[in-house]
């Protein structure tokens, strides 16, 4: 009876090892990275508000939108595909529609340019940007999104998630022009 439950164990370990070594894993753990706001994804969030060209309060509103938009993504995993030492994860994302937000934004300062001049009289980006920015903090629509992550077993028999492309940022951002 020993040797059987031993045996049992066995299997079980061996078999729950092989579970955790799956594709859809590192996919969820990448998905989840973003939606838990890890330091990886703080660090990346605070290089890319850098690199704009925005006052510093505009910085941090852009920071908190796109904070925002990840905390609130929801995912679900449909496929997993695996062919020898490739495969691909088909999910499923929601997330709020900051494209229509920026198209609304635009539409709304072409209808009413003045609301946008500084003291002086002339557009300001700045005043601009604060007002977009503002409605992607009050975003409610959503929208979903098909992404495939695409991953590949590295020597040691782990599977390594690729770099998602442009495309698929842009619809993790909910910025992607359909």
């Amino acid at each position: 009876m020993k040797k059987l439950m031993g045996l049992f164990l066995m299997i079980i370990s061996l078999f729950g090892c092989s579970l955790s070594n799956m594709p859809s894993n590192e996919v969820e753990k990448y998905l989840e990275n973003l939606k838990n706001l890890s330091d990886e994804v703080i660090i990346d969030v605070d290089s890319r508000v850098s690199e704009e060209e925005l006052t510093k309060e505009n910085k941090e509103i852009y920071k908190k939108a796109l904070l925002r938009q990840y905390e609130n993504m929801k995912y679900n995993i449909k496929n997993e595909s695996i062919n020898g030492n490739d495969a691909t994860v088909k999910v499923q994302i929601t997330v709020y529609n900051y494209y229509k937000v920026n198209e609304m934004s635009n539409i709304y300062m072409n209808e009413h340019l003045n609301e946008f001049n500084d003291m002086n009289g002339f557009f300001s980006n700045d005043i601009y940007n604060t007002f977009r920015l503002g409605e992607l903090l009050k975003a409610t629509d959503t929208i979903s999104y098909e992404l495939v992550f695409n991953l590949k077993k590295d020597t040691n028999g782990n599977w390594v998630l690729e770099n998602p492309n442009r495309e698929m940022l842009e619809k993790i951002n909910g910025l992607y022009i359909n």
